[in-house]
């Protein structure tokens, strides 16, 4: 019975959550995202990503840029669990399409937020 557990625990931790997402836009456009992946929780995947892509205002996939305000919805249209092998082909595909997404938001200038420029602004330009 304890060698029952061992494999059961041996096959959970071979078992990834693969979750297809897709974003609705105003004027009418589906925008299918990158497949998330997560061992236990690709929920909060999803959810990390669709924060980070309010925050920045925008996303890049492939060519173009989508930003949030043109977001009517965001849905998961599907959850898979499948072994790493299975996913291996998800994997590779992720990491090709997001190499270019990774090196734009790199090369971006991070922007102050308003309340520091303010700070800034009464403090006067610093002496050097």
């Amino acid at each position: 019975m304890a060698e029952d557990t061992k494999e059961d625990g041996e096959q959970r931790k071979d078992v990834i959550l693969i979750a297809e997402v897709r974003a609705y836009l105003l004027g009418g456009e589906t925008v299918d995202l990158l497949p998330f992946k997560h061992e236990e929780d690709v929920r909060t995947e999803v959810n990390k990503f669709v924060e980070d892509w309010s925050k920045t205002g925008f996303l890049l996939k492939e060519n173009f840029l989508y930003p949030w305000h043109q977001v009517q919805m965001v849905e998961v249209t599907s959850v898979r669990t499948m072994t790493h092998a299975q996913a291996a082909p998800y994997i590779e595909q992720w990491n090709q399409d997001t190499a270019a997404q990774k090196a734009f938001w790199k090369t971006r200038k991070p922007q102050d937020s308003k309340d520091k420029k303010e700070e800034k602004q009464e403090s006067g330009p610093a002496a050097h």
